[in-house]
C-alpha cells in the first residue's frame, strides 16, 4: 500500500515537471523576437555581421567600451579592412565574447582583444541572463558556450522564462534603436560630457589594475585561456593583438605606470603583442559619456583614430607612403594633462621649439627632458612630472547634465580660458607622398579676370566679410585666415594682395547687409563670406525656417556682388563643442548644406570648413587643442586649417602643392 502510495507520489511530481517543463519550453519557443528592442539582443546582429564578412576583417573583443566607443566606419576606411565590432557589454564575459569570434577567423584577419580591465581576469563566468535574451530564438548561437557551463544554463532556463514572459522592451542608448542593423554602429548621439562623475562614483566605479594586494596579476586561469586563444587564431593565418579600452582618466585610482606595467605582464606571460600605449587611451570627462569606459560621440572618433595609429605603428596595416623630403610644422597646438601624451598631427623628427605664455603674456620657452617628453615613434608629446608646462588639469568648466552655460563675465568665465593653458610646437617631419601631390584645381570658381591677374602678377584685393572667427577673437590679432591668405598668395605668386576685414566679433549675417554697399564701394577681386557659427545657435524646432531665410540672405547678397563683379568665396562652419548648451549638430550640418547648395547652383568656391576640421579633431579633441576659447574661436593653429580648406580655389596654375605651402595643414 505504502509501495503503491509512493509510486503515485512520485508519478504525480514527475508529471508536473513535466507540465512544468512544458510550459517553460512552450513560453522560450512560442514566444518569438520577444527581446529584439533589447541592448543585449544586438549581439545577434554583430555575429551575423561577422558570419556573413568574407573579406578581410577586423574582429574586436571587448565589452561595452567598445559598442560606445568605435567608430567602425571611420576604422574601415582608414584600414580598407571590414569590422566586426563583436563588443557590446562586459557582462556577457569575456569568454563568450571571444568564443563567438572563434569559428569565423579566417587567414589574414586581424583579431583585436579589447577586453575592459575590470574584467581582464574573468574568463571562469558567463552572464546567463544577458546571453540568453541576447541569443533569444537563435539556438545556432548556444553551440559557442562552452560544455562545463551548459548545467549554468540549464539551471537558469526557469527564469528566462519568466523574464522572456515579463519583458516589455527597450529604449534609448541602451536598445537596438541606438544601433545600425547593416554594421552595428551605435547612431545614438551623445553629445554630452560625463559631467556627473564625482558626484556619483560610487555608482560609476573606479578604474585600478591592481589586485587586493597592490600587485598587477595575470590569473592562470586567464593566462591558459588567452595562450590557447593565440594559438587558434595563429593557426587559422590571422594575427592577434591586445589593445587598450578607453577609459574616463578622472576615474583611475592606480598609478598609469601600472598600465604599463599590465601591458609588460601581458605580453611577457601571454605571448600576444600589446600594441597600444593605454595612456593614450586615458579621457577626460568631456570625451567620455555615461559610463567609466564609454566614449561619448566625440570622443569614440579620437579612440578610432589612435588604434589605427597602432595597427600602422605595429605593421598590422599599412600607412602612407612616406617621402624624403621634410616640411615644417609650425604653431600646432596641445592642452597637456598631467604626464599623459598627446599625439601630434604628424610625427616630428625634429622638435624645433616648445614654447607657450607665462602668467604675464609673455612668451617662454621649454626645454625638452626637463619640461616635456616626445616619443619620437609613436609621435606623442607629454609633461613631465616636474613640468613647467601648464596642466590643462587646472582648465575650470561647470556642467550642468553634461552641458555647460557659456557665461562671458570676466569674474566668472564658463569655459575658463584655454589660451594659458594651451602649449605650441614648432617642429618638421617627413611628408606622405600625398603631400607631394598637386591640389585640386578649383579656380574655374573664380572669374577670369581675377585668374589672369594673379598669373601676370597683378595686385589683387581680397577682402572678408564674417563673425568673430574672421574677426580674429581670442587670437594675436595676426594669426588669423586672411592673413595666412594673404601671405600664401604673396609668396607663392610673387604677388601684392591688399586686404579688408569687415568681419565683427558682435554681428552675424546682419553685418553683410550693413556693409554691402561699403563693400562694392571697394571694388575687391574676391569677397570671402564666414556665416553660420553664430546664426545656428540655439536652433530648435525652427531650423529648417531659420536654415532658409538665413539661405535667402546669403543667396541675395551673392547675387548683388556677382552684379558688381566681385567673385565670392563662401566660406563654412566647423563642429563647435558639442557640450555647449545652445549647440545642435543637426542645424551644423544643415547651414553648411546651405552654404554648399549655394555655392554649387552659382558655381561660386564653398571652403569645407567642417570636413577639415573634422579630419583634425580625429586626431585631436577641438575643443581642448584647438579652440581658444574651449568652445568655437580656433586659435592661431586653428584659423590655419581654415587656410587649408580655402587655398584649392587659388591653385590657378594647376602646380600648388601641399608641401610648397608653409601654413597649409595637411590633413588625411
Amino acid at each position: 500500500m505504502l509501495k503503491s502510495f509512493l509510486k503515485y507520489i512520485v508519478t504525480t511530481l514527475l508529471c508536473f515537471v513535466c507540465i512544468f517543463e512544458l510550459i517553460v519550453f512552450g513560453i522560450i519557443t512560442q514566444k518569438k523576437n520577444v527581446f529584439d528592442p533589447s541592448y543585449q539582443n544586438l549581439i545577434v546582429d554583430k555575429y551575423r555581421i561577422l558570419e556573413n564578412t568574407n573579406d578581410k576583417k577586423i574582429i574586436l573583443i571587448s565589452g561595452s567600451s567598445s559598442s560606445f566607443g568605435l567608430d567602425q566606419r571611420l576604422l574601415e576606411e582608414k584600414t580598407g579592412y571590414k569590422v566586426a565590432n563583436l563588443g557590446l557589454h562586459a557582462g556577457f564575459g569575456q569568454l563568450f565574447h571571444s568564443e563567438l569570434a572563434k569559428e569565423n577567423i579566417n587567414e589574414g584577419d586581424i583579431v583585436l582583444l579589447g577586453y575592459e580591465y575590470n574584467w581582464i581576469n574573468n574568463f571562469e563566468t558567463l552572464g546567463q541572463q544577458l546571453i540568453m535574451s541576447g541569443i533569444d530564438d537563435n539556438i545556432d548561437m548556444y553551440k559557442h558556450i562552452p560544455m562545463n557551463h551548459w548545467k549554468d544554463f540549464i539551471g537558469y532556463m526557469f527564469k528566462y522564462a519568466a523574464e522572456k514572459n515579463a519583458y516589455v522592451g527597450a529604449s534609448g542608448n541602451y536598445s537596438r534603436e541606438a544601433f545600425s542593423g547593416e554594421d552595428g554602429q551605435m547612431t545614438w548621439l551623445r553629445d554630452y560630457a560625463m559631467s556627473d562623475y564625482f558626484d556619483n562614483v560610487s555608482t560609476y566605479g573606479t578604474i585600478s589594475v591592481l589586485n587586493a594586494n597592490g600587485e598587477v596579476e595575470i590569473t592562470d586561469t586567464s593566462a591558459k585561456y588567452l595562450s590557447n586563444l593565440k594559438k587558434y587564431v595563429e593557426d587559422c593565418g590571422a594575427s592577434i593583438y591586445f589593445v587598450s579600452s578607453p577609459i574616463l582618466y578622472e576615474s583611475v585610482t592606480c598609478s598609469t605606470d601600472d598600465f604599463l606595467k599590465l601591458v609588460e605582464l601581458e605580453e611577457n606571460t601571454i605571448g600576444i603583442p600589446y600594441i597600444s600605449d593605454p595612456r593614450l587611451y586615458m579621457f577626460p570627462i568631456d570625451l567620455m559619456s555615461n559610463a567609466v569606459n564609454h566614449c561619448n560621440s566625440e570622443g569614440e572618433k579620437v579612440r578610432t583614430s589612435i588604434l589605427v595609429d597602432d595597427l600602422q605603428l605595429c605593421g598590422a596595416i599599412k600607412s602612407d607612403a612616406m617621402s624624403q623630403t621634410v616640411k615644417d610644422e609650425n604653431g600646432e597646438t596641445f592642452a597637456l594633462v598631467d604626464t599623459l601624451p598627446k599625439r601630434f598631427l604628424h610625427n616630428p623628427r625634429t622638435i624645433k621649439r616648445v614654447y607657450g605664455k607665462d602668467v604675464e603674456g609673455n612668451e617662454v620657452q621649454f626645454t625638452e627632458g626637463v619640461d616635456y617628453v616626445i616619443d619620437y615613434e609613436r609621435g606623442t608629446i607629454r609633461r613631465t612630472n616636474n613640468s613647467s608646462i601648464p596642466n590643462y588639469s587646472e582648465h575650470n568648466v561647470v556642467y550642468n547634465s553634461g552641458k555647460f552655460t557659456r557665461v562671458n563675465d570676466p569674474e566668472n568665465y564658463n569655459p575658463g580660458d584655454n589660451r594659458k593653458f594651451q602649449v605650441k610646437v614648432d617642429y618638421d617631419y617627413y611628408v606622405s607622398e600625398k603631400e607631394l601631390e598637386v591640389l585640386e584645381n578649383n579656380s574655374a570658381c573664380l572669374s577670369e579676370s581675377v585668374r589672369n591677374k594673379i598669373l601676370n602678377d597683378e595686385d589683387i584685393t581680397i577682402a572678408l566679410c564674417g563673425d568673430s572667427i574672421g574677426a580674429g577673437a581670442d587670437t594675436n590679432g595676426d594669426g588669423i585666415f586672411l592673413n595666412y591668405l594673404d601671405e600664401t598668395l604673396e609668396q607663392y605668386y610673387d604677388i601684392n594682395v591688399e586686404t579688408q576685414n569687415f568681419s565683427s566679433g558682435v554681428r552675424s549675417r546682419d553685418l553683410l547687409a550693413e556693409d554691402l554697399q561699403s563693400i562694392i564701394d571697394m571694388k575687391p577681386d574676391v569677397l570671402m563670406i564666414e556665416f553660420g557659427m553664430n546664426d545656428h545657435c540655439g536652433a530648435d524646432g525652427n531650423t529648417e525656417e531659420r536654415v532658409t531665410a538665413y539661405k535667402n540672405d546669403i543667396e541675395n547678397a551673392v547675387n548683388v556682388l556677382k552684379e558688381n563683379n566681385i567673385d565670392v568665396i563662401l566660406i563654412g562652419f566647423f563642429q563647435q563643442n558639442m557640450t555647449l548648451d545652445v549647440e545642435n549638430m543637426e542645424a551644423t550640418r544643415l547651414y553648411n548644406e546651405a552654404l554648399k547648395d549655394i555655392a554649387d547652383r552659382n558655381n561660386i568656391y564653398f571652403a569645407d570648413v567642417y570636413s577639415v576640421f573634422e579630419k583634425v579633431g580625429n586626431v585631436k579633441p577641438l575643443s581642448r587643442d584647438v579652440m581658444a576659447d574651449f568652445i568655437h574661436h580656433p586659435n592661431e593653429w586653428g584659423h590655419k586649417l581654415y587656410l587649408t580648406s580655402i587655398i584649392d580655389v587659388f591653385n590657378i596654375n594647376g602646380e600648388m602643392r601641399p608641401v610648397d605651402l608653409p601654413d597649409y595643414v595637411y590633413v588625411e
